[in-house]
């Protein structure tokens, strides 16, 4: 009986954690420089550190090239370029690989370096910004103001969108 008694709180804290995880989104964060950029876990595959990177001629300018995944070509998307983000990047640092999308025909993001997963609660997500420094806001669907930063919310759709519009560079 007593171990009844003591597992009474115990399943009372588990169903308290589980309605705080309904009130809450988990994104999958990464780093380009300052700005601080996350993406809904749901949407993300996997992880992986850097790969190979292979050119494709005469692919838009944001497409580094394809990554070979367990045998799966995928396209590598280079994220900063995408989302019109300038920064300095050190090719000799080599880029870490966020996997999303579908899994029939995911895509490779190249990011700098990769944060934690990152709960936040459905009340601090706010609207999109009309403008965010360095950043196209039509590649971010939420904002969040954390202490000391600003984790941007980047919108999946938009992002597997990009890939597949012709860009008449080349």
């Amino acid at each position: 009986m007593t171990k009844d008694n003591n597992n009474v709180p115990v399943k009372a804290e588990n169903e308290l954690a589980e309605s705080r995880n309904e009130n809450a989104a988990q994104f999958v964060t990464f780093y380009f420089g300052k700005h601080f950029f996350g993406l809904p876990i749901d949407d993300v595959i996997e992880i992986n550190r850097a790969l190979d990177v292979t050119p494709v001629p005469l692919a838009p300018s944001y497409v580094a090239g394809v990554v070979n995944l367990r045998g799966q070509i995928l396209t590598a998307i280079d994220l900063a370029n995408r989302i019109g983000l300038n920064i300095e990047k050190n090719e000799e640092d080599g880029f870490n690989n966020v996997i999303m999308g579908d899994r029939e025909e995911p895509v490779s993001l190249l990011v700098q370096s990769i944060g934690d997963v990152m709960s936040v609660p459905s009340s601090q997500i706010e609207p999109t910004p009309e403008l965010i420094e360095g950043v196209d806001v039509k590649y971010v669907s939420h904002v969040c103001k954390l202490p000391g930063q600003l984790l941007i919310i980047l919108n999946s759709n938009a992002l597997e969108q990009a890939e597949n519009v012709n860009d008449s560079q080349g």
